[in-house]
């Protein structure tokens, strides 16, 4: 019987109670171990530097030196896998979305009362071992220039599904996109309640197209993209000559994920041939199905290349599947969708 060596984690909170509290979690589960804890950025540097650990949990708001300026510290010495640990107040919610495009693999939000606890319980050992897999050196992009310019105003609509890596992935391709795209953009993130819009702010500052976080009834014009807000499932109807947003509550799917690209890709039917499907990096299967309906319906699907996702899970599945029309590194995808 092979023994695999468990996981070492460092843990960097400047709560002692949050501290043990992951420690707790994270040494229930029989692959893994904490190898050091840390009360501040300072710490965390100085102890991934000297433990190597496989991957970091790292608290984002600490004294001394806060979890962003940590992340880029070990970043830039030896680039390991951290998942930032957020509470969600605007400038901790703003600085993780920040890490997220800097390296930081995924965020989890610190737990409020039992039930959190317990959800935490079952999410971060996940995240954990996803992480420690995690593509951080990414290859440089394979040229754009053989893609064929997108075929964008023939689509009346363009759905994006992404999980881990997402948020890095979103923050290349959507300011890259011109002032006069001519369809809506609607994209389903797996990322907890209380991020997609700041992540949609952050992003309307940084483009030329507008974003925003979606809000139910809300009509879908070209040139906009709305970012499916977490907790929720967030989908896409045509009444006539009328397109809107619709926003659905968190029990009218079986999904776990919240917002599904499942529910996000299967709603686009109704857009079908004219509807572009963009299948980005993240861990699982979340929209498989809802690209394999779109796919049998005309639709064009386009999955995200091995050699730039962070993981290659949701992508992969795809590809597997024969769906895929064109599967394109990051930086071939936003020359597809920018060059229209």
């Amino acid at each position: 019987m092979i023994v695999h060596p468990k996981r070492r984690v460092l843990v960097v909170d400047d709560s002692a109670f949050i501290r043990q509290l992951l420690v707790n979690v994270i040494n229930a589960c029989s692959d893994m171990e904490v190898v050091a804890t840390a009360a501040d950025g300072v710490e965390a540097v100085a102890k991934a530097r000297e433990l190597k650990p496989d991957v970091i949990t790292m608290d984002v708001e600490m004294p001394r030196m806060n979890g962003l300026t940590a992340l880029k510290a070990i970043m830039a010495e030896k680039p390991t896998p951290v998942i930032m640990v957020s509470s969600l107040t605007v400038a901790g919610a703003n600085e993780t979305l920040q890490a997220l495009e800097g390296g930081a693999v995924d965020v989890v939000a610190k737990p409020k009362g039992a039930l959190a606890m317990r959800e935490l319980a079952d999410v971060l050992p996940q995240k954990l071992r996803v992480a420690a897999g995690a593509r951080l050196q990414r290859h440089r992009p394979s040229s754009a220039a053989r893609v064929q310019p997108t075929r964008a105003r023939d689509y009346e609509l363009v759905v994006v599904g992404c999980s881990t890596g997402g948020p890095a992935a979103l923050q290349k391709i959507i300011p890259a996109l011109p002032a006069d795209f001519p369809a809506p953009v609607v994209v389903a993130q797996h990322i907890p309640p209380g991020f997609t819009g700041p992540m949609a702010q952050r992003l309307a500052q940084q483009s030329q197209v507008q974003v925003v976080e979606a809000t139910h009834q809300q009509s879908l014009r070209a040139g906009c993209v709305y970012i499916a807000p977490a907790g929720s499932h967030t989908t896409v109807k045509r009444d006539r000559d009328r397109a809107e947003i619709a926003i659905l509550p968190p029990q009218s799917s079986s999904s776990p994920f919240r917002p599904s690209v499942n529910v996000l890709f299967s709603s686009a039917l109704p857009f079908a041939p004219r509807v572009l499907a963009v299948v980005l990096t993240g861990m699982g299967q979340d929209g498989l199905e809802g690209a394999r309906e779109l796919h049998r319906a005309g639709a064009e699907i386009v999955a995200e290349s091995e050699e730039t996702c962070v993981v290659y899970g949701m992508p992969r599945v795809v590809v597997e599947a024969g769906l895929a029309e064109r599967v394109l590194s990051l930086g071939e995808i936003v020359a597809f969708l920018a060059h229209h």
